[in-house]
């Protein structure tokens, strides 16, 4: 591990960039991505309707007054908000100064820090920020208005959330191969990952 002082934000000087990967870097990611976010979808889908039924006590007929559409709505655009902001709100917690945008060919959003180097540990919580906090939220939701039809509207933007995350969960997956003393900047629709000189990089 190196011993080389660090100054907030960038790698030791005796780091070096071992990675840069990108999600766009070859369109069978972005396919496979867009896939995969099916079953996981899925997957959280059963999650939060279970969590919905045991502990939201749901009516016994499920009725949509008029409101309910427009507020469906209206949350899944906030879920697609507090999800960048999620990310942001950890960057800052970490010394960062996070910018938002949207590649629209992609249909991607995101929030990032040009060029601020986090460690690894960092890296994970602002990546898996999201989908955790968001998670709570439902269900914190969801027991808030139990006996309520809204239980089924939370246990729904819970799932987009969690639907949506595949490409936090993949960067995680990356992160998670290289050492906690790696450092990693996080890029648009990607990362860069830094290790020692001399150490051997993981591809």
């Amino acid at each position: 591990m190196s011993n080389a002082k660090t100054i907030s934000g960038t790698p030791p000087s005796d780091y070096k960039e071992a990675l840069y990967w990108k999600i766009g870097d070859k369109t069978g990611r972005i396919v496979v991505m867009n896939l995969l976010s099916v079953p996981l979808g899925f997957a959280f889908g059963i999650m939060f309707f279970i969590f919905a039924l045991g502990f939201g006590k749901p009516p016994e007929l499920i009725s949509i007054d008029s409101t309910q559409p427009a507020i469906f709505l209206v949350g899944i655009l906030l879920v697609v908000v507090a999800h960048e902001l999620a990310h942001g709100v950890a960057m800052r917690i970490f010394g960062a100064q996070p910018k938002y945008g949207a590649i629209w060919k992609r249909l991607m959003f995101y929030a990032t820090a040009p060029g601020y180097a986090f460690s690894r540990n960092q890296y994970l919580v602002i990546s898996l920020a999201p989908l955790v906090s968001l998670s709570i939220l439902a269900c914190l939701g969801i027991l808030m208005q139990a006996g309520t039809s809204n239980v089924w509207l939370w246990a729904i933007w819970a799932t987009i959330n969690g639907s949506a995350a595949i490409g936090d969960l993949w960067l995680t997956a990356v992160a998670l191969r290289y050492p906690e003393h790696a450092y990693i900047i996080d890029e648009q629709d990607g990362i860069r990952v830094f290790l020692p000189q001399g150490e051997d990089s993981i591809k």
